[in-house]
């Protein structure tokens, strides 16, 4: 089996790690928090297309559970909620 790597810090992720797929692949993140920073950081990337900005992205989370969003700025807002530990966010997704 091969091995998932971090996109954030190249480490391995470990089995309740957070997997994003959307159209082109997948993306692996070892954490809520390295999830929060990437999501963010794509989110607010000055110049980032339409098509990238409403492309519908799946999360897979350590409960095994996959949400769908819409849009990054629905991922990155829950993401900043998880990651914060405040878990109030406006549900910007749906249960696979």
């Amino acid at each position: 089996m091969k091995r998932r790597i971090c996109s954030y810090d190249l480490a391995a992720v470990p089995e309740d790690g957070y997997v994003v797929t959307d159209d082109g692949g997948e993306i692996y993140l070892c954490n809520a928090r390295y999830l929060c920073i990437w999501a963010v950081s794509l989110a607010t990337k000055p110049g980032l297309t339409e098509e990238l900005k409403v492309r519908r992205l799946v999360l897979k989370v350590p409960a095994g559970e996959e949400l769908v969003f819409e849009t990054i700025t629905g991922l990155a807002r829950w993401a900043s909620s998880k990651a914060l530990g405040t878990g109030r966010v406006r549900r910007d997704y749906e249960s696979a």
